[in-house]
């Protein structure tokens, strides 16, 4: 049972997510950091703090569903599930998109866990492509748009 480059790839998940990568603070760290009053600020277009943490979400599902098989589940580039509106009114909101963000990162290790090498060259069901590029996009997704919500952060707290 080769696992190599898939643990590889779930080690890579967790440091990013809420371990120690290389680059500094990791997702829940940051997101921790930022005060729920401002997660709903529009300082750059529509895309708050609390969107992009909506859009890492909706994209780590994505991962999810077709981990699980799902033909159907699509999200179009800027179009449907993509960049859906959120708006967060009290600091227990906040806390449940945190959660409902841990809960992905819960589930995407767990099902990356049961799974080998191989499941890098399968095709990703209903789409033209296998799963090695998507998984290890995934934590590079997340730190692109980690790097957005700290810059809209320290936007606020100049």
């Amino acid at each position: 049972m080769n696992t190599y480059k898939l643990a590889a790839i779930i080690e890579n998940l967790k440091a990013s997510f809420d371990g120690k990568p290389w680059y500094g603070m990791p997702v829940m760290e940051k997101l921790d950091q930022i005060p729920w009053e401002i997660v709903n600020e529009e300082t750059y277009g529509t895309k708050t703090i609390a969107v992009l943490v909506q859009h890492i979400i909706n994209w780590r599902m994505f991962v999810i569903r077709k981990l699980e098989g799902d033909v159907e589940f699509n999200i179009v580039i800027d179009g449907e599930n993509d960049w859906d509106q959120v708006t967060i009114a009290t600091s227990e909101e906040w806390n449940s998109l945190k959660q409902q963000l841990q809960q992905t990162q819960a589930t995407l290790i767990q099902k990356l866990s049961e799974e080998t090498d191989d499941l890098l060259t399968l095709k990703v069901p209903g789409k033209a492509y296998v799963f090695g590029p998507i998984l290890v996009s995934i934590a590079q997704h997340d730190i692109y748009h980690l790097g957005q919500i700290a810059m809209l952060n320290s936007m606020h707290q100049s």
